[in-house]
């Protein structure tokens, strides 16, 4: 069986099930953000508590400049509370995104890609529900080890590690790997899945290339994904101790933006490329039985060439790249998401200093 006689089912899955990050979403009456901020201050929430419980260590103290200042360890705390709540957030991000985008998306595709389209913007194939438990398996097995290290390198019994702000760690740094995990395979997933749609089912015609846009729409929102992870990542440079840990993450993290992007757009173009060779070769042909014609004076075969070749012209300079003027903006500002990080860890300091010194102005 060839590429083109696949059926919608061997494209995607068509019987979905719904992620337990969905679902979180789906079933609080708080909406995308009161959820997204609930999730935020559980964890780094129950972080605080426990510090200031067993006092190993607190949360912050007063530095010799008489300033309060996060401790090292409540910092990765909190970087890690943002990177949980971050991989939590983005699944919905994207389910948001397909709903948002469907009836666009919808109209891009031939009639039997439109029930794959559709089944995208429903969840996740039930056939990933094997990967998604698996790596949720691994992700708490690496939130263990990670414990094991841990305790190991503080030279402190599992008793004392629990009675310290390890036990925060020992809760939800399994969760925080299984997590993470599961938010890249969610995002590798879609992008596997549009470039066999794309690939598939896209319709091309060069009359309405506009109607490709919807792809560079996708695939900038699903880099921007990406980038935002890497930006939350940087959190962690504000402590250069940590670089060893944020730099390598960041890198993959950037290079999941890329390849995003390049899931959504690089089918595209070179389906639009195809089509415009095919166009220009049934140009060509025609053009080659005007041109005797035209050559032994016939008036119109010369007229019929000069419009073959202000047609062939209008061909060639078709757009092959489904990114408009505005993507294109996006994207730009897009590249400033790794800035804000490092200005967010600065305004809070200076904003729980002011807090702990007797108010913020």
């Amino acid at each position: 069986m060839t590429d083109s006689d696949a059926t919608p089912e061997q494209v995607l899955d068509l019987e979905r099930f719904t992620p337990a990050e969905t679902a979180l979403y789906r079933w609080s009456p708080l909406g995308f953000w009161g959820t997204t901020l609930t999730v935020f201050a559980v964890s780094f929430g129950s972080f605080a508590l426990i510090a200031e419980i067993t006092g190993r260590p607190h949360l912050g103290y007063v530095n010799a400049a008489g300033a309060w200042q996060l401790n090292t360890v409540s910092w990765i705390g909190f970087v890690l509370s943002m990177i949980l709540t971050t991989g939590v957030a983005l699944t919905q991000i994207g389910r948001r995104r397909w709903e948002t985008e469907r009836a666009s998306l919808l109209a891009a595709m031939d009639p039997q890609g439109r029930a794959a389209a559709n089944a995208l913007c429903e969840g996740v194939p039930a056939s990933w529900r094997r990967s998604y438990w698996a790596l949720t398996i691994f992700g708490f097995i690496g939130g263990l080890i990670f414990n094991i290290i841990m305790t190991d390198a503080e030279a402190v019994t599992p008793l004392e590690y629990v009675q310290s702000i390890g036990l925060w760690f020992l809760v939800f740094s399994p969760w925080l790997y299984a997590v993470g995990l599961r938010a890249g395979l969610s995002l590798a997933r879609e992008g596997r899945e549009m470039r066999k749609l794309i690939d598939r089912h896209a319709v091309i015609d060069l009359y309405h290339l506009e109607n490709l846009d919807i792809f560079g729409r996708i695939g900038l929102a699903a880099a921007g994904s990406w980038l935002v992870m890497a930006g939350v990542l940087l959190l962690f440079i504000a402590d250069p101790r940590q670089a060893w840990i944020a730099v390598p993450a960041i890198a993959l993290a950037a290079l999941g933006g890329v390849v995003a992007l390049t899931n959504a757009v690089r089918p595209i173009q070179r389906k639009v490329q195809a089509a415009k060779a095919t166009e220009l070769v049934e140009v060509h042909r025609h053009m080659a039985q005007a041109r005797e014609r035209a050559f032994a004076g016939d008036d119109a075969a010369a007229s019929a060439l000069a419009g073959l070749t202000d047609y062939e012209v209008w061909v060639e300079r078709r757009p092959e790249w489904p990114i408009s003027t505005s993507v294109t903006l996006r994207f730009s500002l897009y590249i400033l998401i790794p800035i804000l990080p490092i200005l967010g860890s600065y305004l809070f300091e200076k904003f729980a200093d002011r807090i702990l010194s007797g108010g913020v102005f």
